[in-house]
């Protein structure tokens, strides 16, 4: 494995492989198209668990497709805000991971927005195990990702240092605004 990583997915496969994640339970905030959830379940083992949410039907419905689709039954994905994680989920987590912006290939003025953002990761964080990680992939190009992105800086960097280690991986010489991970742990 290379040290230095080339993209955004390079960074998460390498913080899932990292982790002991199976048999735990995840959660997907943005399911998109499925393709973190699919990476994410494919880890957990059959007596793992992955919840997901997406505000788009389209999203909910192409990720449970992906994950049927590749023998997966362990799941549960909610069609709607993530932001109601603290009324759907009150088990510990082992990964919580967000991809923020649109879904692709579809309504671009569909996004996450940093209100909710923000308050999904307020009710993540204390679901968070010992060992678990929170990943935020921030990426910009919509209109209002700019401010997202400000506001999950600022959130991030305001944690408990005595409680919470947060990293923040960015590419600085590339071009068009490449996403920026940030990993969150607990101490």
């Amino acid at each position: 494995m290379r040290p230095v990583k080339f993209n955004y997915r390079e960074i998460i496969d390498e913080v899932l492989e990292n982790m002991d994640l199976k048999d735990k339970v995840c959660l997907d905030c943005t399911s998109g198209r499925g393709n973190d959830s699919l990476n994410i379940i494919s880890k957990i083992g059959d007596n793992g668990f992955l919840y997901a949410y997406d505000i788009q039907k389209e999203a909910v419905e192409d990720t449970t497709e992906l994950l049927k689709s590749n023998g997966y039954s362990n799941f549960k994905i909610f069609n709607k805000s993530h932001t109601n994680i603290d009324i759907d989920i009150s088990c510990e987590l082992e990964l919580v991971i967000f991809n923020l912006g649109y879904l692709p290939k579809s309504n671009k003025s569909i996004t996450t927005k940093k209100n909710t953002t923000i308050e999904a990761l307020d009710k993540a964080i204390p679901l968070l195990s010992k060992s678990g990680v929170i990943i935020v992939v921030s990426y910009l190009g919509h209109e209002y990702s700019f401010e997202e992105r400000e506001a999950v800086d600022s959130y991030l960097k305001r944690l408990d240092q005595n409680n919470f280690l947060v990293e923040k991986r960015e590419f600085y010489n590339q071009v068009n605004n490449p996403p920026i991970v940030f990993l969150v742990g607990r101490r």
